[in-house]
């Protein structure tokens, strides 16, 4: 495991009282003390996965473990003014809890396909239910409650167990009474849905004495951090679009109606009555891990490798990079090939190949959104990815439009901090507080000639990969 912390240097007055974030992510977990004026007091980040092969198996004991020792290095002066803890953390994932309260196997992650069984419905969580019973018949029997990531922590916390949900309308996509039915599964393993907001219970003193937290303290239901992201990017009003990037990637528009289309994910929105219109990139920073790994570059820092593959020229004898072949709303990157690779290409050559691919899907996913009248005018970045200034200028000059930086690049952190300060009553609605606590800090404009540049290079991008899909697939390409 590696860390990284930080605590707020500008000398402004601190708040009497912060709400402390947690963001579970695949990779890593990230803690953040969040003042009422939106303000990251301290934050901290401690890597989970230490090699790509430990990403086999995730084991919900090691995300308190992580927890443990990132609190203890929380400054003690703040300890005292928390008034809330927000949890939010990946999913569909899925945790099975014995009687006791302890997880009897591993985590069923979101990006684990093979652990799925087809069940009826809409729901991201039961094919992982129905293939624990099928894979783990015996475990399967001891199993008291499935508790997704950021529920399965609040559970440890309070005692109290819960679904969090958005609004009814979200439910069918976690589960139903009908659904469970359906799949033959008894409705006692699955928690009672609650809002956004709501405060679930408080720390219980096993917890405190584990985690030295402060007994007492109220737990506020956040929820997933893909929804709790787009509180923490101000996306609550149709019109708005961010570019939540991490471990994988999601271009996320507000919209006042529902869109029906293949090539992209249409789910309620964190503010009943819109709706997430999402172009999904699947792992496209783990591709980038991946090759950062591969080409010997890991302890050369992001800026300077992103500079390096800035400088290669818009060529047509360059490799291109693409993604395994796509279908419906998701973008796969865990997978691909380089094309017309040669002897005089380098690690920056490659490294544009591989960055160009992202972008471009990045553009094709704003362009389709466009087509359904989900017109992207600005993407608000965040996540890791959002860090990376040299990253964010070219992406804007990929996909032709401004770039917008929070101060606060980890979303979920102020999303978290948006759900427990409207559950401590200091505003009306999560809307408010989201429109009170985010604020820009940069914008990054596209500049016209590399646009130019890029443009091209994206159309004879799209040509060669509809012919190679196609020879592939065995379709006409045109």
């Amino acid at each position: 495991m590696s860390s990284e912390s930080g605590i707020d240097n500008r000398g402004e007055k601190p708040a009497d009282t912060y709400v402390l974030s947690v963001d579970v992510g695949t990779s890593s977990i990230k803690l953040g003390c969040v003042s009422i004026e939106g303000r990251l007091i301290w934050w901290d980040r401690e890597r989970i996965l230490a090699h790509q092969h430990d990403r086999d198996r995730w084991y919900p004991q090691t995300w308190l473990r992580v927890l443990q020792i990132m609190l203890d290095r929380m400054p003690r002066v703040l300890g005292g003014s928390i008034a809330a803890v927000a949890i939010s953390g990946h999913g569909p994932t899925v945790v099975p809890v014995d009687g006791g309260g302890e997880p009897l196997s591993h985590a069923l992650m979101w990006l684990e396909s093979g652990e799925a069984v087809p069940t009826e419905g809409e729901s991201y969580f039961l094919p992982k239910v129905a293939w624990f019973r099928e894979a783990h018949p015996q475990l399967f029997e001891r199993t008291r409650l499935f508790l997704s990531c950021p529920e399965y922590i609040m559970y440890f916390l309070t005692g109290e167990a819960v679904t969090i949900t958005q609004s009814e309308e979200f439910a069918r996509f976690i589960w139903t009474p009908d659904q469970i039915d359906s799949a033959g599964l008894d409705r006692e393993l699955f928690a009672p849905f609650v809002p956004i907001g709501r405060c679930v219970g408080t720390v219980r003193a096993r917890a405190a004495e584990f985690l030295g937290l402060p007994a007492n303290l109220p737990v506020v239901a956040a929820g997933h951090d893909f929804l709790i992201s787009l509180l923490g990017t101000k996306t609550v009003v149709p019109g708005r679009t961010c570019d939540r990037a991490g471990t994988s990637e999601g271009i996320n528009h507000c919209s006042a109606r529902p869109v029906a289309d293949p090539q992209i994910r249409c789910l309620p929105h964190v503010v009943p009555g819109l709706y997430n219109v999402a172009g999904i990139l699947s792992s496209t920073g783990r591709l980038f891990e991946w090759f950062r790994g591969i080409s010997g570059q890991e302890g050369l820092p992001y800026d300077q490798m992103l500079t390096d593959i800035r400088r290669v020229a818009h060529r047509t004898e360059k490799p291109w990079f693409f993604p395994s072949i796509h279908q419906g709303a998701a973008w796969e990157f865990s997978r691909g090939m380089f094309i017309e690779l040669g002897a005089q290409h380098g690690t920056a050559e490659m490294g544009r190949a591989v960055v160009d691919s992202i972008g471009f899907a990045v553009r094709e996913a704003v362009e389709i959104l466009g087509e359904h009248g989900c017109r992207v005018e600005s993407l608000m970045a965040c996540g890791g990815q959002a860090k990376n200034a040299v990253w964010n200028q070219m992406k804007s000059d990929i996909v032709g439009v401004p770039i917008e930086v929070p101060e606060v690049e980890d979303a979920e952190l102020v999303g978290d901090a948006c759900a427990a300060f409207t559950g401590l009553g200091e505003f009306h609605d999560v809307v408010e507080a989201s429109e009170a606590l985010v604020r820009v800090k940069q914008r990054y404009e596209p500049t016209r000639e590399e646009h130019e540049r890029y443009t091209a290079s994206y159309h004879t991008y799209c040509e060669l990969y509809a012919r190679f899909r196609c020879a592939l697939v065995g379709c006409d390409p045109d």
